[in-house]
């Protein structure tokens, strides 16, 4: 028994408590097809025999028209009994059925119409029992079991097939056919307590409660929620698609088949051995091939290997419509229908909710896919009975529907996607504006509509694309923000209308100049500058000695502005000697308004016009008291642009009043910045927490050298400053979608932090063991410190390698598969999983798949380190894992349990710390040492 539960967790991944259910739902499903395959050649040999393939297209419009009322009275069923009570039910009616026609066509009672019966019967029977199974199965399994065993369990229904083919061909020589009939429904009794005992034994509390649960709220007839819902509608058209090529196919088979053996006990011999032969192959694929393919491909890609292999078949089918195609064209579309199609199939039905899937998913089953018999019926008497076409008509009728077959499957796949992610995420409850369409306008117009319909953002946007592309022709739209109410926005419009080279009315200019907002002010001599054609320099002159400190303030930072690179105008203009002149002012007055206006004027000249002489005065504005003055000493030595002021900036990145400032004044540095600022965040010298903040600077630089410098911060060992530069990345990814992350790269850091991850696990799964029976309170308190602190770890080693994952998957199907393993509900949980496994590539699946399980669980079990294949350390092992790192937090916490534990054996491990750079950890190591020595 070892030896075989050990082959089957080995070849098939079963695992510890799964060994029953598994194989009871496997016999289960082989008895069921086993006996639909002994009817089945019976029924189609007894049928054409006697009845005739002319009569084989009514047959199929009579299947749809029965499935209607059958399936109307399976879904009221449903809503008053539980699914396990109607499944009995199913089984006990179908044996009952058996045995009476068997008996009424041994005493020759009606035969043609006990045939019609039979074929009708036989074909709900197959659709409706093999339905009722996988919604069990649905049960029976979660979304992470059925992904990976439904494989095995269909190789039941398979190897079903098989079986009930060669011993209808043996039988069927030596006994007449209509008494196999009385064989199935002795096997099919089998099938009464075996389906009970599964619902009765292996369905879970929650799944059995859900579904005996009364259907309540879903009253509405099935084809109204198919109707409701793109994924019910999608599936239910791949569904219907394949049965109507499925039985399109059928008439192809039987029709050759028919033409060329009359003999009806030959008939059923040969429908028996083919039918078992296509199950031979399907369940080869089942076995070997399906896990492979729909984990591989995933759910939706798999879809296309059934209609692309029939494809090819009926164009053969075209051209030459012998035996051995058609014969090749149904073992085609009856194994890969059977394994890879129905795993991909029944997978997709996995999100939709319980209580909808209970009434819907059979109703699907049963009456699309006998109405879609029906509908293949309807176009054979047309094109055979009518037209009196040839086979190959219907060939040219598969390859029609085969198109829109494809076309259906891709939708499916996308319906499948958005179903889980609606599992993992809250629908947006607020109602966000439509966005301008700009679909029929031209760029022009596209930017006016924008100025007259957008936010105060939006029209900010649109005027900085305004500046880039300074069209004189929108000037006038431009024109009206001067006065509007927000002085960026009109601080913005001046900026345009510089770059437009129009000019603004001397009034409004000069009410501009005395605008409450700086920048307002600074901007509108800037344009006063660019429009003076005439006495420009006495103009300039009378601003410059304007009586209003504000206005020549304000000219003096503009025409620093301006004089920047004219080392002349600054000469001419006397700029330095004016700055000057605005600082001694600064020590004589003593109101401190007045002080503050002309610092800043002083802060901003000195940056603007990069006059060296001034620097010093900048670097001490940065340790004013007053936040103001920082801020404009920040901004001024962003305007420099010299490397001296970048690491001081850089300081400034860490307090969240000043962020934003400096991050604009390093961004005023330019491109050129970046290399200086990926070595300053390499520099182990640099303050952590300056470092940490570095990627948020170059996220915001639209340059592939920004790309390249946040990947380098992935090598570095400060893990708090590889997940800034991820976050960074995948802001890049969004904002920029243009820039080129390289996927390649990606791949080795997310198997890198895998590994990360998995080590701090086997750390924390130790320290927690060793916490359990702790009764010393200080070395429970210090273990419980670093077991806190490991956790956080873990959270962050998980969130960098879904970060990760962004740069190289969709981050709209990433992000929610993240949100989902930190959810409280356990099944979105296991959702995410699920999702997640979809998504990834099988280089990622084998490593990522375990991390999430164990992410998802509650707390680290033994099962989740087996499944990991984890070796945990020893507790030194631990310890020399830790302070390896370059996590100082890690290091000071593993001392100070080291100091309540006084074991001296971990002298050793402490010595390398006591010169430590990091003086905190050094201090630590040193105070450790000596107790552990005393």
């Amino acid at each position: 028994m070892q030896f075989f539960k050990g082959f089957l967790r080995t070849t098939f991944d079963i695992r510890e408590g799964e060994y029953e259910r598994v194989l009871l739902m496997q016999v289960n499903i082989f008895l069921l097809i086993l006996t639909l395959m002994i009817i089945k050649p019976v029924v189609n040999a007894q049928f054409l025999s006697v009845i005739g393939i002319d009569k084989l297209p009514l047959v199929f419009v009579l299947v749809a028209i029965s499935a209607m009322a059958v399936s109307t009275l399976y879904s009221r069923a449903l809503q008053g009994r539980s699914l396990g009570k109607v499944t009995s039910a199913t089984l006990i009616i179908s044996i009952i059925t058996l045995v009476a026609i068997g008996a009424l066509l041994q005493l020759g009672v009606a035969p043609k119409l006990l045939l019609y019966l039979l074929y009708i019967g036989v074909a709900i029977f197959g659709v409706l029992t093999t339905s009722q199974f996988w919604i069990m199965a649905n049960l029976v399994l979660d979304a992470r079991e059925a992904k990976r065993l439904f494989s095995f369990i269909g190789a039941g229904a398979i190897a079903g097939g098989i079986v009930g083919g060669y011993f209808t061909s043996l039988l069927a020589s030596f006994i007449n056919g209509t008494n196999l009939l009385f064989v199935a429904a002795l096997l099919l009794v089998l099938c009464v307590p075996l389906n009970r005992k599964i619902w009765k034994k292996h369905i879970t509390i929650l799944t059995d409660f859900q579904q005996k649960k009364r259907l309540k709220g879903f009253g509405n007839h099935p084809l109204w929620l198919i109707r409701k819902s793109r994924h019910l509608t999608y599936l239910a058209l791949v569904v219907a698609l394949g049965v109507l090529v499925a039985k399109l196919v059928e008439f192809q088979f039987s029709s050759i088949a028919y033409s060329t053996i009359s003999d009806p006990d030959e008939l059923t011999v040969f429908f028996g051995f083919w039918f078992s032969t296509f199950n031979v192959v399907s369940i080869i694929i089942q076995l070997f091939l399906t896990r492979r393919i729909v984990g591989t491909f995933g759910v939706g890609s798999s879809l296309f290997a059934l209609p692309g292999g029939v494809l090819v078949g009926s164009v053969v089918m075209l051209v030459t419509p012998v035996l051995w195609v058609a014969v090749l064209t149904k073992l085609w579309e009856v194994s890969v229908k059977q394994s890879v199609n129905k795993a991909a199939t029944e997978l997709l039905a996995l999100p939709i909710p319980l209580s909808i899937k209970s009434q819907t998913k059979s109703f699907i089953d049963v009456f699309v896919d006998l109405a879609a018999t029906g509908v293949a019926g309807l176009c054979l008497i047309f094109l055979i009975n009518g037209l009196d076409l040839s086979i190959r008509a219907v060939s040219i009728l598969i390859i029609a529907v085969l198109g829109l077959w494809f076309w259906v499957a891709v939708k499916v796949r996308q319906e499948y996607f958005k179903s889980f992610k609606a599992k993992l995420t809250q629908a947006d409850k607020l109602a966000a504006k439509a966005p301008t369409d700009f679909s029929s306008l031209s760029v022009l117009n596209g930017l006016r509509r924008a100025l007259e319909t957008g936010t105060e953002a939006q029209i900010l946007y649109v005027l900085e694309k305004v500046r880039e592309i300074p069209d004189k022709r929108l000037y006038d739209d431009v024109f009206k923000f001067l006065t509007h109410p927000s002085a960026p926005v009109r601080a913005k419009a001046l900026h345009c209308i510089y770059y437009l080279e129009k000019v603004v009315e001397p009034e409004l200019l000069h009410k501009l100049l005395h605008d409450e907002h700086q920048e307002v002010r600074y901007k509108a001599f800037s344009q006063l500058l660019r429009q003076s054609t005439t006495d420009r320099i006495a103009t300039i002159n009378r601003y410059l000695l304007h009586e209003d400190p504000m206005i020549s303030g304000a000219a003096l930072v503009g025409l620093s502005e301006e004089a920047r690179n004219n080392p002349e105008m600054r000469k001419l203009l006397k700029i330095e000697q004016r700055v000057h002149e605005k600082l001694n002012y600064i020590d004589l007055t003593e109101d401190e308004a007045e002080k503050t206006l002309f610092k800043t004027m002083v802060l901003r000249a000195s940056g603007h016009a990069d006059l060296h002489v001034f620097y010093p005065v900048i670097e001490r504005a940065m340790e004013d008291e007053n936040q103001q003055i920082v801020l404009e000493a920040i901004r001024a030595a962003g305007f420099t642009m010299n490397i001296r002021f970048v690491e001081r900036i850089a300081s400034f990145l860490v307090t969240k009043s000043t962020r934003p400032t400096a991050q604009l004044a390093l961004l005023n540095y330019g491109e050129g910045i970046i290399s200086e600022l990926e070595k300053l965040g390499m520099n182990p010298s640099t303050n952590a927490e300056v470092a940490r903040q570095i990627p948020g600077v170059l996220e915001q630089m639209d340059t592939q050298q920004a790309v390249r410098s946040l990947m380098a911060f992935l090598r570095t060992a400060d893990v708090e400053l590889r997940l800034e530069a991820l976050r960074s990345l995948n802001t890049m990814q969004h904002d920029f979608p243009h820039r080129k992350i390289p996927k390649n790269e990606v791949v080795a850091y997310i198997i890198e932090e895998a590994s990360i991850f998995k080590r701090t696990l086997g750390v924390l799964y130790l320290q927690s063991k060793n916490d359990e029976n702790e009764k010393e309170p200080a070395v429970h308190e210090a273990r419980r410190n670093l077991i806190n602190l490991l956790e956080r770890r873990l959270d962050g080693t998980l969130e960098r390698i879904f970060r990760l994952l962004g740069l190289r998957y969709p981050a709209e199907d990433v992000i929610p598969v993240y949100e989902g393993l930190k959810h409280i509900n356990l099944d979105i949980r296991m959702n995410s999983v699920e999702f997640l496994e979809n998504m990834l590539e099988p280089t990622l699946k084998k490593t990522l798949v375990p991390i999430a399980e164990t992410a998802a669980l509650e707390t680290v079990s033994n099962e989740a380190i087996e499944n990991l294949k984890l070796r945990v350390p020893d507790e030194r092992a631990c310890f020399e894992l830790l302070l390896e790192g370059r996590d100082p937090k890690l290091k000071l916490a593993v001392f100070q349990l080291m100091r309540v534990l006084k074991n001296r054996e971990h002298i050793a491990l402490v010595k390398p710390f006591v010169s430590s750079a990091q003086p905190k950890v050094q201090e630590m190591a040193q105070l450790t040492l000596a107790e552990l020595q005393g």
